[in-house]
């Protein structure tokens, strides 16, 4: 399941047990220490434009700011703390809070803290229960179509001849977007051009989801 998934993620993340302990009392949480945290002001700076994608093994999507405040300092929270259905978030923007990373891991992967602009919404997950909001709508076609093509080839180096053309594809129909769903594409293509593949982890938030 992706809630076991990500606890397991954050214990191999730490590499150790002592960096993500199991509280003794009833939060019954892996708590999270500040030197295992990165605020990735870049990732937070894009603001709210990410969906928790609606799966069946997907984290808990807990309810109310004082169970946002937990989760900065938690993993997960007590049994019995409020959630909601993922489906009746699926029209809610997220932002990227928090990103559970540890420098120098050797297994794992990131975990992000994410919330509702309002704070009511939050939950901890992995880059693959997430999705840039717009990615699927008719209006990003131009952009998704040739990004998807880069992301099912077993080298998506954008030196490759092939990736190179989609990936021109991709910028062509990004400039075409409006307001700030155009600065925000283009912002993340020109990321990708400049990472030079799609094989940098977590760092690109228009490639969450592909």
């Amino acid at each position: 399941m992706k809630f076991q998934k990500l606890v397991t993620s954050a214990l191999l993340v730490a590499g150790t047990a002592s960096v993500l302990a199991v509280a003794p009392v009833s939060v019954n949480a892996a708590t999270i220490p500040a030197s295992a945290v990165k605020n990735k002001a870049s990732l937070t700076k894009e603001g709210y434009v990410m969906r928790i994608l609606n799966d069946k093994d997907a984290t808990p999507i807990y309810v109310g700011k004082a169970n946002y405040n937990k989760l900065f300092k938690n993993v997960t929270l007590a049994k019995g703390a409020k959630t909601i259905s993922l489906k009746n978030v699926q029209k809610i923007k997220f932002r990227v809070e928090k990103v559970l990373d540890v420098k120098g891991r050797v297994a794992g992967a990131p975990a992000y803290l994410v919330a509702s602009k309002d704070k009511k919404y939050s939950s901890w997950t992995t880059q693959s229960g997430l999705q840039y909001y717009y990615l699927n709508s008719k209006s990003m076609q131009g952009v998704t179509k040739p990004l998807k093509r880069i992301a099912n080839r077993l080298n998506t180096s954008l030196k490759k001849a092939n990736n190179k053309r989609d990936f021109n594809a991709a910028m062509k129909a990004a400039k075409k977007l409006r307001g700030s769903q155009r600065d925000f594409v283009l912002r993340s293509l020109n990321q990708l051009k400049k990472d030079g593949s799609m094989n940098v982890e977590g760092k690109n938030l228009l490639l969450f989801g592909l």
